[in-house]
């Protein structure tokens, strides 16, 4: 069972690319978290959940559906837009609508 992780991850690593010069262990895996959840959210179809804050306290989930994946970012499509109304890179956070953000600020739900 370990060895099928070992292999999952060297595949994620090899897909997006060289590692470029990592001095220590904690920078190798860093890398390696990164890339590994970059392969995670960045599969069509997959249900990404992200957190935003509101003021200085208040924290709101917003959840969506990848329904497109680029080499810096993908595209997610709107499924629950939260409790208060929202604005990522520009676009209203409204159901339906498809906005185009890092992987890494999305975590598949």
């Amino acid at each position: 069972m370990r060895t099928v992780g070992v292999l999952v991850l060297l595949a994620a690593l090899i897909a997006w690319g060289p590692v470029h010069a990592i001095e220590s262990d904690q920078e190798v895996a860093r890398a390696v978290a990164e890339r590994a959840h970059r392969a995670a959210v960045t599969k069509p179809g997959t249900r990404v959940c992200r957190l935003l804050a509101i003021g200085i306290s208040e924290r709101d989930w917003i959840r969506g559906t990848v329904v497109e994946a680029g080499p810096r970012d993908v595209g997610i499509r709107i499924d629950d837009p939260g409790r208060f109304p929202h604005q990522l890179n520009g676009t209203a956070v409204i159901p339906g609508a498809v906005v185009r953000d890092a992987p890494l600020g999305w975590t598949p739900c």
